[in-house]
């Protein structure tokens, strides 16, 4: 039998050999197997060797099954099976990859194709034609058991368990090879018959009730399936094979005992009218095998029937708890992030308060204290005591409004304390008028009703997201276990999550040290789609995820205003578990570190909200309205928004108060406008997506205005455009020659900071 192998990439070409010691026993299993007839076909050995056979010996295996057909009876039929074979042969060297569904399949073809062969010959009915498609399925059916089979002979040493339809295989495969010995018969007793029984009563023993008793009734419909017996045979073994499993507690007497009940409840129920299909001498002598057979033998074959294997599913609202945690965990974050932008704001605040109350103090002194002849006194040598009482009257005002009347404590201080209160008041009222004109009279209320608005638009898509957007794929997880264990893969943990797009999540538990380029290859073949590693969470889980169609191959460039340190624009590029790519350029007011610190938050709010899953829309809303609790007008940032689904191919771009950006694609260029003002003006900003679908190999073009600016002929960006067009090998060279040719547009000089991101679209 051929070594399974977990990488099914590329498929090995290996040159005849002569054969060898190691070759006996499948070579003998063939011939047996080649014998074996169900409706009077033999489709079981071209299967058998498609599954399980050295090809580098297939003249031999070629002339073991001719012989066994020929004298199993097959006569000119020995011919459709070469024809069969030699087609399977040919098709197994020119394969490129492994494919168990296109082999089996491959294997039923061969067989249909041989056999098309022979009716065309003899003119054959719609009935044979009807029986050689039947015959192709038994074979393609046939196959995917024979491998199974020969997947845990090879691996079962250094597995743990063995999965149901594993020990399910291995009980049809010791039918088919039981079978084999039809015909075979001395004075009335059979063979094969003598094997069915030492068979069932072995499985019963070693294994569990589930198994014995499928055991027993596939061994008793398979091997008598020619005869009229079929059906009594199947039911007469499947008691058996309950009744031993049931008695087995007591040892091989007790299975004994179950074996001659079962027999006895078959002879009762058919009252004796009907001869059975097994006799009292074929029992016996089943029966004698199996208690002779020696304790070595049994814990030999145990491997194969005991601990099977059981996925315990785990509580739905458990796994749905633990991968919602995750989900607001990310939410939370984003939350926090906010919160940090209020909490540099309010520190922002708090040192405008201080500079503008000394403003405040400096006008109403110059007002009242200038001419008098106190001055220098409270200012100078009693400065501390005059800055608290005056800060006191501030901390007044702003609760109150108004200052009625001074202190005592000021009155007592200050001898021209009714002059300083009246103008304290005109001062402040002035003061207040300017922040009104600097936009800070925003109506607070307002915003934080678009806060909670924003919230509520979250929490909603959340709630959404919870009900329709995954799903738990059971048999996928059922599915994966099985093949990972049978590669020596251990897992004590699985979940599989189906998103509304159809991409996959998988958090496995594995041992330490576990290969994940095996893991990854696993979970590719189970789920038929290509499977990454993704990461390894906190507590140990693993995760993987679909890889996308698409990959892409970017750049960023940027240059500072008059080649400064600090630019005030910001670049980001990140990728969500959606396998959506995010790119953004955002440019604050201005240039320098108050630009830049705004473009920064407005960067890093994005992106918290779009990796916890939040819509665009929703997210830039709800960050245009928190900068609108600004400090002066000063405060806002353009938003240039691409997201990419690698998925699919198609991209959205949302433009608030940015550049344009540029499509090269099939020939063409197209120019994507900005929709709406920067974000942090206006409490309520128009947010829509223009949605494109670009394909392998199209380059986007991202700038912020001071590239768009440079130059000055009508049409500024037309050079870009024709710049677009010039294809390059990588995305590094296309950034750097749009960068430099800004600058070159500008006469070498960067009058605004200039950003450049380029994307190419790669089909992986």
């Amino acid at each position: 039998m051929a070594s399974p192998a977990l990488n099914m990439n590329k498929q090995q070409s290996v040159a005849l050999r002569a054969p060898n010691r190691f070759d006996t026993l499948p070579i003998a299993l063939l011939f047996i197997i080649s014998r074996a007839s169900i409706l009077g076909v033999f489709p079981f050995s071209i299967a058998f060797f498609a599954a399980t056979t050295d090809k580098a010996i297939a003249y031999l295996a070629l002339t073991v099954i001719s012989a066994g057909l020929f004298l199993s009876g097959a006569k000119i039929l020995v011919v459709k099976y070469i024809i069969a074979f030699l087609l399977y042969w040919i098709y197994d060297k020119l394969k490129t990859k492994n494919n168990t569904v296109y082999d089996a399949t491959a294997c039923g073809m061969s067989l249909c194709v041989g056999g098309i062969f022979m009716i065309a010959a003899d003119g054959g009915s719609i009935y044979s034609i009807l029986m050689l498609i039947a015959e192709g399925l038994i074979s393609s059916i046939s196959y995917l058991v024979f491998k199974k089979t020969d997947m845990l002979v090879k691996t079962r040493k250094k597995r743990e368990q063995a999965t149901k339809d594993e020990l399910i295989s291995v009980v049809i495969t010791i039918s088919i090879v039981i079978t084999g010995f039809w015909g075979l018969q001395f004075r009335g007793i059979t063979l094969c018959n003598i094997l069915s029984i030492y068979a069932v009563m072995v499985i019963s023993y070693l294994s569990n009730l589930s198994v014995a008793g499928s055991g027993g009734l596939c061994i008793g419909f398979i091997t008598a399936m020619g005869s009229d017996t079929a059906i009594l045979n199947m039911g007469m073994l499947g008691m058996c094979a309950m009744f031993s499993n049931m008695l087995k507690s007591i040892g091989k007497l007790g299975a004994l005992i179950g074996m001659i009940g079962g027999v006895g409840v078959i002879t009762l129920y058919s009252g004796g009218q009907m001869d059975m299909p097994i006799n009292i001498y074929e029992a016996l002598i089943g029966a004698a095998l199996f208690i002779a057979t020696p304790p070595k033998m049994y814990s030999r074959l145990s491997a194969y029937f005991t601990n099977s294997l059981t996925i315990e599913s785990i509580q739905l609202d458990t796994r749905v708890r633990d991968y919602l945690a995750l989900k607001m965990i990310k939410i939370s974050n984003s939350f926090l992030s906010l919160n940090s932008c209020f909490e540099e704001t309010a520190q922002k605040r708090l040192n405008l308060y201080s500079r503008e109350a000394g403003a405040i103090f400096d006008d109403v002194c110059e007002r009242v204290c200038s001419n008098c002849n106190m001055a220098n006194k409270c200012w100078k040598s009693e400065f501390s005591q005059t800055y608290k009482l005056v800060s006191n009257l501030l901390s007044t005002i702003e609760n109150e409004g108004v200052l009625l009347e001074p202190t005592e404590e000021f009155n007592k201080h200050c001898q021209r304390a009714n002059e300083f209160i009246s103008e304290f008041n005109h001062v402040y009222e002035l003061y207040k008028q300017e922040l009104v004109h600097q936009g800070e009279a925003i109506s607070n209320k307002e915003l934080i009703n678009s806060q909670y608005k924003e919230i509520a638009t979250l929490l909603d898509r959340t709630s959404k997201m919870i009900s329709d957007g995954f799903t738990f794929r059971e048999d996928l997880e059922e599915a994966a276990v099985s093949f990972l264990d049978a590669h020596g893969i251990g897992v004590f943990e699985i979940s599989v999550v189906e998103g509304v797009e159809g991409q996959l999540e998988i958090y496995a538990g594995l041992n330490i040290g576990t290969d994940i380029k095996k893991c990854e290859s696993a979970f590719g073949q189970v789920c038929s789609v290509p499977i990454g590693y993704v990461g390894t969470e906190a507590n140990g889980i693993m995760k993987f995820a679909s890889k996308p169609r698409y990959s892409v191959d970017f750049a960023t460039r940027q240059r500072c205003k008059d080649h400064g340190k600090v630019c005030g624009d910001s670049i980001k590029a990140f990728k969500t578990e959606d396998c959506r790519m995010y790119f953004l350029i955002s440019d604050g007011m201005g240039s320098g570190k108050k630009a830049s610190s705004e473009s920064k938050i407005t960067l890093t709010l994005l992106q918290e909200f779009l990796t916890a899953g939040f819509d665009v829309k929703t997210s830039i809303e709800m960050i245009n309205s928190t900068l609108c609790l600004k400090l002066d007008n000063e405060c806002f940032a353009t938003v240039d928004l691409m997201m990419l689904d690698l998925m699919t191919g198609f991209c959205e771009f949302y433009k608030i108060g940015a550049a344009q950006s540029f499509i090269y694609s099939q020939g063409r260029v197209d120019t994507i406008f900005s929709a709406s003002i920067p974000v942090g003006m206006l409490k309520s900003i128009k947010v829509s997506g223009q949605r494109r679908r670009i394909y392998d190999g199209d380059t986007v073009i991202m700038i912020s205005d001071g590239v768009s600016e440079a130059g000055y002929t009508s049409v500024r960006t037309e050079w870009i455009k024709n710049e677009i067009t010039n294809i390059c090998d990588n995305m590094d060279d296309m950034a750097d020659n749009v960068i430099h040719k800004a600058i070159k547009k500008s006469h070498d000089t960067v009058i605004d900071d200039m950003s450049v991101i380029a994307i190419r679209l790669i089909e992986n």
